[in-house]
């Protein structure tokens, strides 16, 4: 589960910014949106990001993605190979060619982790990670450029490691695929438990529509899987009823599985007379958005794992923008502590019946092209009961676009002169 997530000079954040999932004390509403963790610790079921188009939305959600892709990838770099996850802000003398920094705070297994990295264009500047065994924190290791450092905690053939990794890799991936144990599981949270679904190419929904397809056919080992995965599609009122995934033999290049949509057949009075199955593929982009987003969202729920969308509303009804963010809120359905992070223009979600206060963030840029970020709990004088989208929608919040009426009229006379 996510605790915080922390970014600085990376794209419009040239100051450290900070997603929280901790609740703001302060504030009581809506308790069965928050998680039950270790001790005394409570953390929120989600997070929805709004503000205006250029604002720093999908930034945030890159930051995100840049960080996981650096501990999944980083140990694969060769040498002198550059970072394409380093993008600073450009627009300052002062960060121009200064680090890009991340950081985030996770449970695992009940335990707490912090893990941070600062990169330049083609090195790791600074890389540590620390654990919380007893509710102290204690060092696993820490990096100052090639100088490594190692807390009695940490078991493994570290410094022969240390001294294998590359200025350009990070430490805690090239650990994970040499098997250091302790590592791996770091690692498998950003491979499995961490999903960043940028959601803003059409090949990543096919990429997605494929891995969903592969283990959907795999129904004798995944039957709740499968059966879940259907109750939801039906649930969305698509007009699927069923579908059959069939493997292509031999497999094409962007098609190896061809997946069948089934329908009802009725006659003129209305009645169910049979059923049709004809190619997924024809379907419409909404119903082939929820296909990817049932799938995505079913094994978040059912494996516990923090979720992270850009653009969620793109193809979708707003109604159903609600009832999946509703799935996320409700203890009965989101037994594992599964966490749903989206940037959205949705205001139909902005309802304090179904967001706290410190569920809603907001990211705005100045004129300078700096983005920041904070959750209506860091305003003052928000109470509960405030109607959110209307004072969103009005800029009391800010983080709505500033639409200049435009001052001008249009003249056609000298085009019907020509004609």
């Amino acid at each position: 589960m996510l605790i915080e997530f922390s970014v600085e000079n990376y794209r419009s954040f040239r100051e450290k910014q900070i997603l929280s999932l901790l609740p703001d004390e302060g504030k009581h509403e809506l308790q069965e949106h928050l998680i039950d963790g270790p001790g005394e610790l409570k953390l929120l079921r989600s997070a929805v990001v709004y503000g205006a188009n250029a604002s720093g939305k999908s930034n945030l959600m890159g930051a995100m993605q840049s960080l996981r892709n650096l501990v999944l990838l980083s140990a694969n770099n060769s040498p002198g190979e550059t970072f394409n996850e380093y993008t600073p802000f450009l627009f300052h003398q002062d960060t121009a060619e200064a680090p890009v920094s991340f950081g985030i705070n996770f449970l695992l297994k009940k335990k707490r982790y912090h893990y941070e990295v600062s990169i330049s264009k083609s090195e790791v500047l600074s890389e540590a990670l620390y654990f919380y065994p007893k509710g102290r924190e204690a060092k696993l290791f820490s990096r100052k450029m090639q100088h490594f450092e190692f807390g009695d905690y940490l078991k493994g053939q570290k410094a022969v490691i240390a001294e294998l990794t590359a200025p350009n890799q990070l430490f805690i991936s090239k650990s994970a695929i040499n098997n250091i144990k302790q590592l791996i599981k770091i690692f498998r949270f950003f491979d499995q438990d961490f999903m960043t679904i940028p959601f803003l190419e059409s090949w990543m929904d096919t990429y997605y529509t494929t891995r969903i397809a592969k283990e959907l056919k795999k129904a004798s080992n995944n039957e709740s899987f499968n059966q879940n995965f259907k109750n939801l599609l039906r649930s969305f009122d698509t007009g699927v009823i069923d579908f059959q995934i069939k493997k292509n033999e031999p497999a094409l290049k962007d098609n190896e599985y061809e997946i069948l949509a089934k329908h009802y057949i009725f006659n003129n009075k209305g009645e169910k007379i049979g059923t049709l199955e004809h190619p997924f593929k024809e379907e419409s982009n909404g119903t082939q958005k929820l296909f990817v987003l049932a799938g995505l969202i079913l094994r978040a729920l059912m494996k516990g794992r923090v979720i992270i969308i850009d653009e969620f509303e793109r193809s979708l009804h707003p109604l159903i923008t609600t009832f999946i963010l509703q799935m996320f809120h409700d203890p009965k359905i989101n037994t594992k502590g599964a966490q749903l992070i989206i940037a959205t223009h949705d205001t139909n979600l902005l309802s304090n019946s179904e967001l706290r206060r410190d569920q809603i963030w907001i990211v705005e840029k100045d004129q300078q092209g700096v983005s920041s970020l904070f959750s209506l709990a860091d305003v003052s004088g928000i109470r509960p009961q405030i109607p959110f989208e209307k004072w969103y929608l009005s800029g009391r919040f800010g983080g709505v676009p500033g639409i200049e009426k435009l001052n001008f009229e249009l003249n056609f006379q000298h085009e019907e002169e020509q004609n």
